[in-house]
């Protein structure tokens, strides 16, 4: 017994079908992350979409393009030293939102990146403090 399938009629409607439900499964949101101060976009503000792992990061202009999978329905906007803030998505293409001033930070850390081998290692660990900074006028 032979089967005998033809691909010429179904293939092309299949894979139109498929394309067309992939196209359906995201919608895109753009908008712009700024200072609810002073007004200045905000670089490198972090966004995702709640329940996903879908995020990305404001541009120089504190724009971002952010592709939401289906069924989302919250994105989180934060931003280091400003209040992360919850937005529902409910069908709009177009969210900007302006980020309030955080908590103060007692302490930075900077932290280095990069490859060394233990027994290469020069470095040491230090802490610095507002006053080691404030040391006087410096002439030259």
């Amino acid at each position: 017994m032979k089967l005998k399938v033809n691909f010429s009629r179904g293939l092309p409607l299949l894979l139109a079908l498929g394309l067309f439900s992939l196209a359906q499964a995201q919608t895109t949101i753009t908008g712009t992350v700024t200072d609810a101060e002073t007004g200045e976009s905000l670089i490198g503000a972090n966004i995702f979409v709640i329940g996903t792992s879908s995020g990305t990061v404001t541009d120089f202009d504190g724009t971002y393009t952010l592709s939401v999978p289906e069924g989302a329905t919250q994105i989180e906007f934060s931003y280091t030293g400003y209040q992360s803030r919850t937005e529902t998505i409910s069908g709009r293409s177009t969210i900007d939102v302006a980020l309030g001033a955080g908590q103060i930070l007692d302490e930075v850390v900077v932290i280095g990146y990069g490859q060394i081998r233990k027994q290469d290692q020069t470095g040491a660990v230090s802490s610095l403090s507002t006053e080691d900074f404030n040391q006087g006028v410096i002439t030259s």
